[in-house]
């Protein structure tokens, strides 16, 4: 771990000023950074993000290894998640998440500046344990707002944060993160949700014997089911029972200078492990389409087709015409009505036949003028500033019901379009936008034109011009 290699040649001005080492002895093709020499002092890159200043929806404390400012290497990511004393309003209680494990390492310059981790640590607001959509949403705020490898993503947790990091494996297995290390938790309640599915992430488990807080058999028991555990069989699954020890196990997990901490070397351990079947996704790329089905799950379009199936439905990291991952999102921000698969399946501008039996609808029973009060929306996130797509949108449903009785309304950047779904099989809306941001949002309404009880959305095509 001591092993420093010199990289005797830089890649700016800026990184020369950063005199590039390499630590850990990893060599310069492994997928881990190269860092900068220690400077005894870690706690001057612990900063302090009280709620509000970021966009993250937890105020936190972040550290950043030495190094970070120089280049555009990528980081693994380590996420702490604390225990329930630690509980505050992300803003004037923040410094409480210094009181213990690794915030407290770092703060006291104990932490060893060799590792090359982000590590984060965010505070729970909201009474309780962490949630594990707290811990889900905040890991990808954290791979949105830093260089991080989305392959090494680490999470720990003491006490009640433990607690929270089973219930968040219990819920996303892999879909996020590499490997997990809880101490002091309960993960009972997490293998009753999640199963065997669990073991599909590398787990080094930590408890005292002697906790009288929470039971060691909180560990234990998950532990032993995993192993236990054939389809799938685990990764990498133990746990250490520190004997004759009570709630506080994590001053020595954490601590490799404790001298109780017998050798359990968790950083080197973390490292030893990458997640690849994490979704890495491209970039939405000039000329390229992405193909969104809105509609039950009875009535899916197979890939390119990216579904969205339930009235307040989201798709992250859609799929583009090449069956590619992407950066871009579609996610149901105002939800609507229902679906109803009455739509019209074949129609003459080549979507699947799928395409165009389900529908998702919104309005009212009661009429034309109660169904203007209601809309829904489609928030587009991921887009690159300063960039033109263009949007198609279709809808049918089967029925005339006279007029322009299914005149749908579809409002993008303050331009509105109509669209008579009724029996619809050849007509589509387009919209050239340019995105001014990362997101756009797509309204959808009866149109007050029409005498319109209901409006729909059924698919939809967003293709990058520039």
């Amino acid at each position: 771990m001591n092993k420093i290699f010199f990289l005797l040649f830089f890649f700016s001005f800026e990184t020369f000023a950063c005199d590039l080492i390499s630590l850990n002895g990893f060599e310069a093709t492994d997928d881990l950074p190269w860092l900068t020499a220690p400077t005894g002092m870690p706690s001057a890159r612990h900063t302090a993000k009280p709620l509000g200043t970021t966009a993250s929806g937890q105020g936190f404390y972040e550290y950043l290894p030495q190094g970070y400012e120089c280049g555009n290497q990528d980081y693994p990511l380590m996420v702490f998640i604390h225990g329930l004393g630690e509980n505050g309003d992300g803003d004037s209680q923040l410094d409480d998440i210094l009181d213990n494990g690794i915030p407290e390492l770092i703060d006291n310059d104990e932490w060893n500046e060799d590792l090359p981790f982000v590590v984060l640590s965010p505070q729970n607001s909201d009474g309780g344990c962490t949630s594990s959509s707290k811990i889900h949403d905040f890991i990808e705020y954290a791979k949105s707002a830093y260089r991080i490898n989305p392959k090494r993503v680490y999470l720990t947790g003491l006490s009640c944060g433990a607690i929270g990091s089973w219930n968040y494996l219990g819920n996303h297995t892999n879909s996020q993160i590499a490997a997990m290390v809880p101490i002091a938790g309960n993960g009972n309640g997490a293998f009753n949700n999640g199963g065997c599915e669990m073991n599909r992430v590398p787990i080094w488990a930590f408890h005292g014997d002697n906790d009288s807080t929470v039971d060691v058999s909180g560990t234990t028991g998950p532990i032993n089911n995993l192993l236990a555990c054939t389809d799938p069989a685990p990764v990498d699954t133990s746990m250490v029972i520190y004997p004759g020890v009570g709630h506080d196990s994590w001053t020595q997990t954490y601590d490799l200078n404790n001298s109780n901490s017998d050798g359990h070397d968790i950083y080197e351990w973390f490292l030893s492990h990458r997640n690849e079947h994490v979704v890495v996704p491209v970039e939405f790329e000039t000329g390229r389409s992405i193909f969104v089905d809105f509609g039950g799950a009875d009535d899916t379009t197979a890939p390119p087709w990216n579904n969205i199936t339930s009235t307040a439905g989201a798709r992250h990291n859609a799929l583009d015409d090449l069956e590619r991952h992407t950066t871009v999102g579609f996610t149901v921000v105002d939800a609507f009505n229902g679906v109803n698969s009455n739509g019209s399946p074949s129609n003459d501008i080549g979507f699947p036949d799928s395409v165009g039996v389900d529908n998702l609808w919104l309005g009212s029973h009661d009429g034309h003028q109660a169904a203007l009060l209601e809309s829904a929306v489609v928030q587009i996130s991921g887009l690159s500033p300063n960039t033109t797509y263009e949007l198609e949108l279709f809808a049918s449903r089967t029925g005339n019901d006279g007029g322009n009785g299914r005149l749908t309304r579809y409002t993008l950047n303050g331009q509105h379009q109509d669209l008579e779904v009724s029996d619809n099989t050849a007509n589509s809306i387009v919209f050239s936008v340019l995105s001014n941001g990362t997101e756009i949002d797509l309204n959808i309404a009866v149109s007050p034109d029409g005498t319109a009880r209901y409006a729909y959305l059924g698919a939809l095509v967003l293709t990058r011009v520039d």
